[in-house]
Parts: C-alpha cells; structure tokens; sequence
C-alpha cells in the first residue's frame, strides 16, 4: 500500500568549488631575464576606492592604452587582449598569484601566452589615510625579442615610460571622473615608435628565419630601423626641453 505522506528525502545541491591556481610553480618570466618596471604614484582617494576599481579588473583597459580587453574567467583566472605593433593583437591567460584586500595584487601570466610576465600592485593608505599610494612592479619578455628592447629603449617609449603614463592616466580618472588629454608631441612620438617596432619586428624575424640562407636581409632590415633610430633620436635632440624648476623648499 503506497503511503500518501510526501517523502522528506532531498537532494543536497551541489556547492560550487572556488577556483584555484592550476599552475602554482609555474614561472613566466625566470630570474635574470625579462624586462622589469616599478612606478609609483599617489592618488587622492582612499585605500578602499582605489583597490576596489583595480580589483575590478574589466576596470583596467579604461587607463591602461594598450589592454584591449580583459575578460574575467572567475576569481582568480582571467583572459587579456593587448594591441601593439601594427595593430597586432597579443593574448594571454592570468592567474592571480595572491590578494590581500585593500593592501596588494600579484599575477602571473600562465603556459601559452603571446607575452610572458608577472606582476604585482601594491595600495598603501598616505599619512592621515586621505591619498593612496600605488606602487606597480612588473616584469615581462619583450614580444619582439632584443631588437624591440633597444628600440624601445633608444626612443623612450619602452614599458617603463608607458606604465608611467598610464598610471597618470588612472590617476585623473579616479580624481576627477576624466582621462587627461594627450600631448600633440606625444601623439608624434607614439607614430615613430611604432614605425620602429615595426622594424624592429621585421629585423627580429629576418634574423631568425634567414641568418643562415640569405645574411644579406638580416642587414638590410638593420639599416632600415638604424635610419628610423636616427631620425626619431635627431627629433628628440632637437626638440625643445622643457625649463627645470628648482624648489628650495627643505
């Protein structure tokens, strides 16, 4: 005889597992390679604020100029798309490494990424807890190999001018609810960087490709972003400097 009373069994519903770190001991960029950069700069807004919009990381590509995307996977794992050279794409996996609320943020990239590197942020309130001090530590391999390096260096927009500019640029953003404009002068040199990348680029594969077949490309390509190296350097040389002001402030 069947019983008319409902049954009082029920299925235990299935608890989410927190993401984890999948590659723990894994180390994008290894000690004594890579490129590494450290800026610093003080935001007048509080610890909270600020670490709040960086942790937010779709956050991210509203001041950082080359970071197309960032598209958030689950709490500790997210996908970046950058535009570089020629409007060339660059992708990778991130991994949060660790995240301590409203104090710091480290990543690393994971196996497979167009750009190897790692990274971290640090938030520390300013005396009397008005302003924070952001501090960015980041290490990465040149997607263009050594000739991008050079170049990059040679004509002063390499990562550590950009990281510099664009942490400017949050700066704005969080005092003032808007991005602050771009030189005209600026906007020049970022044209002949990329123009030297470019050949940086094409000099970095003719190297690899055809060092042992034809030489002759190799210099070729060489002698091309010398003459790009010279013309943008004679511009800079001959451009005006700006007046240093001294303080005598103690």
């Amino acid at each position: 005889m069947d019983s008319d009373i409902p049954s009082t069994s029920t299925k235990t519903p299935a608890i989410a597992s927190a993401p984890t770190q999948k590659f723990a001991h894994h180390v994008s960029v290894p000690s004594g390679e890579g490129v590494k950069v450290e800026k610093t700069i003080t935001i007048k807004r509080p610890v909270s604020e600020v670490y709040a919009f960086w942790n937010q990381l779709e956050n991210l590509p509203k001041f950082l100029r080359h970071v197309q995307s960032v598209r958030v996977r689950d709490d500790l794992h997210s996908h970046w798309a950058v535009k570089t050279v020629g409007e060339k794409i660059l992708e990778w996996d991130s991994e949060i490494i660790e995240r301590r609320q409203n104090e710091m943020i480290s990543w690393r990239s994971i196996p497979g990424a167009d750009v190897d590197n790692a990274g971290s942020v640090w938030f520390t309130p300013t005396r009397g807890s008005v302003g924070t001090v952001v501090r960015v530590s980041l290490k990465y391999a040149p997607a263009a190999g050594k000739a991008g390096l050079i170049t990059a260096k040679l004509l002063g927009r390499d990562a550590d001018s950009e990281i510099e500019e664009d942490l400017h640029r949050l700066k704005s953003l969080l005092e003032t609810g808007h991005l602050p404009p771009e030189p005209a002068t600026q906007k020049w040199q970022r044209r002949a960087v990329r123009a030297a990348r470019k050949a940086a680029e094409r000099a970095d594969a003719s190297f690899r490709q055809n060092i042992g077949k034809n030489p002759w490309a190799y210099v070729g390509s060489v002698a091309a972003l010398g003459l790009i190296i010279g013309f943008a350097l004679g511009w800079r040389a001959s451009r005006p400097r700006p007046m240093q002001l001294e303080c005598g402030c103690e």
